[in-house]
């Protein structure tokens, strides 16, 4: 009787639970933690988005590698160690383990930013004989107005002006106007004058109206011309070359009269401007006061969004660090981070091919390998989110933490354990020595199905980044928790247990293209789910759908590629579903996740998500049509039985000529071979 547990294979199932254990306690977190540290959602998502693709760099690399430098180095090739592949499996793989372990936890040093939005305090103006005064409203407490250095020139919208009298605190400004703007439009007068004295002769207002404000407008000059305000005008541009204010610091009660400083509750910019008041005027304004200044005072329009405007990114904001460098320092590292753990990811599932030696007289137990290692997946996310909230300080310690611990044992056990069996096996459909190799033609043979079959991950890959991206957000503003951030993650490993368990059979009956096909309908019901999901709890129910959408996903990528790569490349051949699925299905995922509005996030992921439940559907269907009524057809066993020489050769040392089709092997060979089905 077969014993339920190899003992050969148990420090690999130790590995595969530390890993996995460790890519639980970081991977619900990457997304929150990226906002934490002062990074806006714009620059989130392009690391979210750009990270992948550069994460396919270990597996693109490392996979070939190991299978070129493994050559000749295993049991059946030339007279060198049987174990001399397997080493250097375990050490390769060790090394990511630790880099991994080493990159994330570098994220916590990343320099914290913050930013708050900017606020669009009120901007008042005033002008008289000694120059033009732009008041701008002080944010609040800690957060001062921006400034520049120099003079900056600029175009100030004015409308509804009229003569006052400025008292000595300029509160004057702040009073209510007296004159109302209309909605009719002005084009200004410009008046060439030698000294920019106004008098009637400078107006020609065609004196219908006859008023004295008509016969007599202000006037704002600088350089020898004037514009003139009518009182019909709904908006006059003025040309200002403004200087910024000067802090209170040692400053005088007169100086901060004089010049242009702040006070507590305004920031005061001057400009070179000059606003007279007609003598026929000075009368009529309120002088009771003991200090009085003639001024002639305008409401201010749009400063903000004003073309050219001289206040245009003079909003309040309050910058703590430097954003730009805690962007590119978190870029390049999350960028680095993300390169290990994709390829220990590919060199792992090498590792449980090699190791469980399938051979013609049974399968592999690929899948439950996964599934021992899916139980640490299962009971340390929510433990790191209950750990996180506890600690609201650092909330985010003891997750990078686990993940580097986890990270280090794995390393450890495969450094230490050399009985470990990841040396080439001794059979294997797909030989790569001797008189009956598969030449390259069979490799190229093959090449049609494997990259249809990379297009098919891919495109899954995409459909499940999408989600899961940025679903710790969502998560978030539903008003969850970190430790319901990390169950979710319990929620999806926990059926994948069993999935995974028996997934060999599951995969060999139901067939590997129609688990693809019963992943994009899952994606359609998922995906459905979430676009009206108002609650944690609906979230979390549409979650439980990712036992079909990823784990046996996942596997059964794995299965097809041990069929379809040659044994000469398994390493290379278990890369190309995380290159397809995790890397350039991720990225697509990302971008795709994050073409959401910042007005409305959750609606706008919702339209998302509804569009995408319909492309799953039709992909579905696209790919069920062409596999049943193209595919299928085509790679039907054939009645004739296998030549004879094919069967001496799987009789004698179970090695092909490299004449035959996998799918035709599969099917006849039921009883040398389990039946599987593509």
């Amino acid at each position: 009787m077969k014993p339920l547990i190899n003992k050969n294979l148990i420090t690999l199932k130790c590995v595969l639970f530390c890993f996995l254990s460790g890519i639980g306690c970081i991977y619900p977190f990457l997304p929150v933690h990226m906002l934490a540290v002062g990074l806006d959602r714009a620059e989130a998502r392009l690391i979210s988005a750009v990270a992948p693709c550069i994460a396919l760099i270990g597996p693109a690399i490392l996979g070939p590698l190991i299978d070129k430098l493994s050559v000749g180095r295993g049991s059946t090739g030339g007279g060198a160690s049987p174990s001399g592949s397997g080493r250097l499996l375990r050490i390769v793989t060790a090394v990511c383990l630790i880099l991994s372990a080493l990159f994330y936890t570098l994220l916590l040093a990343v320099p914290y930013s913050e930013r708050h939005e900017a606020r669009r305090p009120q901007v008042l103006f005033m002008c008289d004989a000694d120059g033009a005064y732009v008041m701008q409203e002080v944010c609040t407490e800690g957060m001062r107005c921006n400034s520049w250095l120099g003079e900056k020139k600029g175009v100030l919208a004015v409308g509804a002006c009229e003569y006052g009298c400025a008292d000595e605190d300029l509160s004057w400004l702040t009073e209510p106007f007296t004159t109302t703007s209309t909605t009719t439009t002005l084009s200004p007068m410009y008046n060439s004058v030698a000294n920019a004295t106004p008098s009637e002769e400078l107006v020609t207002d065609d004196g219908d109206e006859g008023a004295e404000f008509e016969r007599n407008p202000p006037h704002l000059c600088t350089d020898g011309q004037c514009l003139v305000y009518m009182q019909h005008a709904a908006r006059l541009r003025v040309p200002l070359t403004l200087t910024a204010p000067q802090p209170l610091t040692n400053v005088t009660e007169t100086e901060r009269n004089d010049n242009n400083t702040t006070d507590d509750n305004w920031c005061t910019y001057r400009g070179p401007f000059q606003c007279l008041v007609p003598e026929d005027r000075l009368s009529e304004i309120n002088t009771r006061d003991a200090y009085c200044r003639p001024a002639v005072r305008c409401q201010v329009l749009d400063p903000y969004d004003e073309p050219d405007g001289v206040l245009s990114d003079a909003e309040c904001r309050l910058v703590v660090g430097d954003p730009a460098y805690t962007f590119w320092t978190y870029f390049v590292l999350r960028a680095i981070a993300d390169i290990w753990p994709t390829a220990g990811l590919a060199l792992l599932g090498a590792a449980c091919v090699i190791a469980t030696r399938e051979t013609s007289l049974g399968r592999g137990d690929v899948g439950r390998q996964l599934a021992f290692g899916t139980i640490g997946l299962a009971i340390f996310p929510p433990l790191a989110g209950l750990a996180a909230e506890q600690m609201p300080d650092s909330p985010y310690l003891v997750p990078f933490v686990l993940h580097a611990v986890f990270m280090l044992i794995g390393a450890i056990i495969l450094l230490v354990d050399s009985r470990m069996p990841l040396s080439a096996p001794e059979w294997w459909w797909h030989t790569a020595t001797g008189a009956l190799a598969v030449p390259l033609s069979a490799v190229r043979r093959y090449g049609a199905e494997t990259a249809a079959v990379f297009a098919v991950v891919a495109l899954l890959g995409t459909l499940c980044s999408t989600i899961d991206s940025y679903l710790p957000w969502t998560v978030l503003e539903l008003n969850g928790t970190f430790s319901q951030v990390g169950l979710l993650m319990t929620e999806t490993a926990l059926p994948a247990v069993p999935a995974l368990w028996w997934a060999e059979a599951l995969v060999d009956y139901v067939g590997h293209s129609n688990i693809f096909i019963s992943a994009f309908i899952f994606y359609c019901l998922r995906y459905t789910g979430l676009a009206f999901s108002t609650s944690y709890a609906w979230v979390a129910l549409c979650e439980l759908l990712q036992v079909f959408t990823l784990s046996l996903v996942w596997v059964t990528a794995m299965l097809y590629f041990r069929h379809l790569v040659p044994k000469k490349y398994t390493t290379t051949g278990q890369a190309l579903p995380i290159i397809a699925h995790f890397c350039i299905g991720r990225c697509i995922g990302a971008i795709i996740g994050g073409m959401v509005t910042l007005e409305e996030p959750l609606e706008s992921m919702r339209g998302i998500y509804r569009a995408l439940g319909v492309v799953s559907l039709m992909a579905g269907a696209v790919y069920l049509a062409l596999y049943h009524l193209l595919l299928a057809p085509r790679c039907a066993a054939q009645p004739a039985a296998p030549p004879n020489n094919l069967l001496q050769g799987l009789n004698t040392n179970g090695a092909s000529n490299g004449t035959y089709s996998p799918m035709r092997v599969y099917h006849e060979e039921r009883s040398r071979k389990g039946h599987f089905r593509y």
